[in-house]
């Protein structure tokens, strides 16, 4: 446990990440890691299906960055207390990954941090399901299906499918996933 979360951090204090110049709705996201107990996993949410937009979808706990929010930090925590219940307090940030554009435009900025297990996780209308993805797991090249899928822009990308007791991990949630074990590989 002690390993993943110094590499990490160490990973994310040694490069900048990269940071999107567009006109995209500014969201945040954390990708909460679930320490303390073996084995370490990421925390995401299964939206509610009575949702308007992205019924049922997973993802991480987040969302838009609001005009009260002072940084896109503040925005990734004020949201994980709303939809999950964690206080802010209670993460331990180990900084920021590279911003991510999606097709519904917005400009995310994801954050990990370390959560102590267990938690007292309370959710919100908007959040159906907990899921705890061990890490390693999702390091199974058996789980991952790539699939190449035509943008809005005509261009062609990879998609990424992350397959976890039923579950079908992908959109930006899968691209996020690959960035994070892309970073602690």
């Amino acid at each position: 446990m002690k390993d993943l979360v110094i590499h990490t951090r160490c990973r994310l204090e040694e490069r900048r990440a990269k940071s999107l110049r567009s006109s995209l709705r500014p969201a945040a996201v954390l990708l909460p890691i679930l320490v303390g107990n073996v084995p370490e996993t990421l925390l995401l949410t299964r939206r509610s299906d009575k949702l308007r937009r992205q019924p049922g979808d997973i993802a991480f706990p987040g969302g838009a960055v609001d005009p009260g929010d002072p940084t896109a930090l503040h925005a990734a925590l004020r949201e994980s207390r709303e939809e999950i219940g964690l206080l802010p307090e209670h993460v331990n940030v180990l900084g920021k990954m590279d911003e991510r554009a999606t097709v519904t435009g917005f400009r995310i900025t994801p954050f990990v941090g370390t959560v102590e297990a267990p938690y007292p996780f309370r959710t919100n209308h908007e959040v159906d399901v907990l899921i705890e993805v061990p890490i390693e797991t999702l390091r199974d090249p058996d789980i991952l299906e790539v699939e190449n899928r035509p943008m809005p822009d005509g261009s062609m990308r990879d998609v990424y499918h992350y397959h976890f007791e039923g579950h079908d991990i992908w959109g930006i949630t899968g691209q996020l996933i690959k960035d994070f074990l892309d970073l602690i590989r």
